[in-house]
């Protein structure tokens, strides 16, 4: 599970795509040599080219559905990981969403994301705590107001 901030402004999630197409050395090697360019070393391009133009993210929140479809996704190769960059308009506190990366309609990626502002991870949820306490005093005669 991926968690983000409730926030619009661009937030960046590295993730293991499914598929290890999505960046072709060779393809940028034979379109710098078509243009006459030179070709210094590949290992340089890989820490920058962002070569995700069809690359959209889907994400729809559970409960109501409601849904957002960002096609601005931008990706970078972090050596096995892909680090994308997106601004989303639907997140909210507290919510769950289930997200799709695809690419030229393949689907790449898909998890689910939980959205909070809680920065402390080592604090542990408990699911109830003893609140009951048994009334005393009067004595329960079974009988109810309605």
């Amino acid at each position: 599970m991926i968690i983000l901030l409730p926030i619009t402004s661009e937030q960046t999630i590295s993730v293991a795509p499914r598929y290890t197409d999505y960046f072709s050395e060779e393809s940028y090697e034979s379109r710098v040599e078509s243009n006459g360019g030179t070709l210094e070393a590949i290992s340089c391009l890989t820490d920058n080219a962002s070569e995700f133009n069809d690359t959209s993210i889907s994400i729809r929140r559970d409960g109501d559905g409601k849904s957002e479809t960002i096609t601005d996704v931008k990706g970078l190769v972090n050596g096995n990981f892909i680090d994308f960059t997106f601004a989303s308009e639907i997140l909210e506190e507290g919510s769950t969403y289930y997200m799709e990366i695809t690419k030229d309609s393949k689907l790449a990626y898909r998890d689910k994301i939980y959205i909070t502002t809680q920065g402390d991870y080592t604090v542990k949820h408990e699911v109830s705590k003893p609140r009951y306490i048994q009334p005393t005093g009067e004595v329960n005669d079974n009988t109810y107001i309605i």
